[in-house]
């Protein structure tokens, strides 16, 4: 699950989180005060297990994603309705812009944590030019550190770490 901003949440739907239990928890998240839960169901394989193995926030107008997402769906619920629209519609609709990447190594690229506004944790494995290609990301204050152990198992930063609260 992404917290994307407070109105909007994404979930994956997948090897360990069915439907049935985000329609089980949804209206405890409404009662948090976010207004859309958006669910999408990625592949069920290794390298996307979790949804952020496959999309990240950087701050507070830009998500990083695989190429692939875009070409999939998401459910969107509202309290009152429901609707399906695009991942980049919906992320758009909630003041994202998306870098998508073409190319990537799943762990290193995607897996990292937004500090503050100005500060990203992320694997000295990740891929450099990433972080030069898009305007946004040039401005960032990247913090490396060595990872590999972490990496070794399949996890990363993120996910070894699963923050809930940003700046």
């Amino acid at each position: 699950m992404l917290i994307l901003n407070k109105d909007a949440v994404l979930i994956n739907i997948g090897m360990r989180t069915t439907l049935e239990a985000v329609e089980s928890i949804k209206d405890c998240i409404f009662q948090e005060g976010f207004s859309e839960i958006a669910i999408i169901d990625l592949p069920r394989r290794s390298d996307t297990l979790h949804l952020d193995m496959n999309c990240n926030v950087t701050n507070a107008n830009l998500l990083i994603a695989k190429n692939f997402m875009r070409y999939f769906p998401v459910h969107v619920f509202t309290t009152r309705t429901h609707r399906f629209e695009m991942a980049e519609q919906f992320l758009n609709h909630h003041g994202f812009d998306v870098y998508w990447l073409e190319k990537y190594k799943t762990i290193p690229d995607i897996n990292f944590i937004n500090l503050n506004p100005e500060t990203l944790l992320i694997s000295k494995q990740a891929t450099k030019q990433h972080w030069t290609k898009h305007p946004l990301l040039q401005k960032k204050n990247l913090l490396e550190i060595d990872v590999t152990e972490l990496e070794k198992g399949g996890g990363g930063i993120r996910c070894m770490t699963l923050p809930l609260l940003r700046k």
